[in-house]
């Protein structure tokens, strides 16, 4: 079964029924731990070890997302498997606040339930990927995920990819501002690095060489950090918000009277730390973003053969509120 919907009772319960979907109602995943105790969660197949981590210490509002080639063992925590790429709050049994997780990638304000919805998607034909949308109260959305791209070229290693959700939480946000980031994005602004999705790539590009971590970030390459082995992290280009697909056609309205309902892919291209120059990597599969102006947070649309589930970035609404996203949207397949 590649997708799943249903409610969750809080952040255990909602972390438990990823854990069973991607282990026993999909496959092909194994779970690291699911440590209550230690607020730690980790699935793993391959060279992708996805971790995350919640506080223990008052009730949790937010997780860390934690990307790795490969898991330790139970007494690891998140964010200190084998290569991590260098996001998120490392810390072993304690001190992972809200306010410490907060500060790197996350999915922010995701909270501890109940949960009206929770919307899974994964697929393992060509490239293996689970996709998260959450409703964390109603009307508002958070997205995470981990996967490996659908490549260009078999000239380079890597490709697997994991993200959070850094919602900016001003009233005044809009849905191009550059605090907030999911998916691969790459609109992020100065101080970001951390919250931003990464990409692995371990040998094959230009230049590339010490680096084993690509990140989704608009920063100088100056600015992109080191993973926790201190390699240095390369420049990956376009992404939700960034790029020629999403420039092009972000802004475009879909509807069922024209019978036009424009999605763009969620492309990665790597930056040549030398010279100027960037090479197409390959693109997300099954997951695009969208104008939904005249589409409702979980709406089914069928294109051809597909069913697409349209979602809000956040909050689908130009009124000034909080966490508001008008009308940028993100669409996933529900592969058969």
């Amino acid at each position: 079964m590649t997708y799943e919907t249903g409610t969750a009772s809080d952040l255990v319960d909602l972390l438990t029924k990823l854990s069973t979907f991607a282990v026993t109602t999909h496959g092909g995943w194994t779970e690291g731990y699911l440590n209550t105790t230690n607020g730690w969660f980790e699935l793993h197949k391959g060279s992708l070890s996805a971790s995350f981590k919640y506080t223990k210490t008052g009730t949790p509002t937010v997780i860390s997302v934690h990307q790795a080639t490969a898991f330790v063992g139970t007494g690891t925590a998140p964010g200190a498997h084998t290569a991590d790429s260098g996001n998120g709050f490392n810390t072993t049994t304690t001190g992972h606040t809200n306010a410490n997780l907060e500060g790197e990638r996350c999915v922010r304000d995701i909270g501890n339930g109940p949960f009206p919805a929770y919307y899974f998607f994964a697929d393992d034909t060509d490239n293996d990927y689970i996709h998260v949308c959450v409703e964390v109260s109603t009307g508002t959305y958070r997205h995470f995920g981990f996967g490996i791209l659908d490549k260009i070229g078999n000239n380079w290693v890597g490709g697997e990819y994991a993200y959070g959700h850094y919602q900016d939480a001003g009233a005044s946000s809009v849905a191009v501002d550059p605090n907030t980031q999911t998916l691969l994005d790459g609109l992020n602004a100065s101080g970001d690095a951390l919250r931003a999705a990464t990409l692995r790539i371990t040998s094959g590009l230009a230049n590339q060489s010490p680096a084993v971590w690509g990140v989704s970030s608009a920063l100088a390459t100056a600015n992109l950090l080191t993973d926790t082995a201190g390699n240095v992290r390369r420049q990956i280009h376009g992404g939700y918000r960034s790029g020629m697909a999403a420039r092009g056609f972000g802004n475009p309205i879909g509807n069922f009277s024209s019978g036009a309902i424009p999605l763009y892919s969620i492309a990665a291209f790597y930056r040549d730390p030398s010279n100027p120059r960037v090479y197409l990597l390959g693109y997300m599969p099954d997951v695009r973003g969208c104008n939904i102006r005249n589409f409702e947070p979980a709406q089914e649309v069928t294109i051809g053969t597909d069913v697409w589930k349209f979602f809000p970035l956040s909050i689908r609404t130009t009124a000034l509120v909080t966490g508001r996203t008008q009308y940028s949207g993100i669409a996933y397949r529900k592969v058969p």
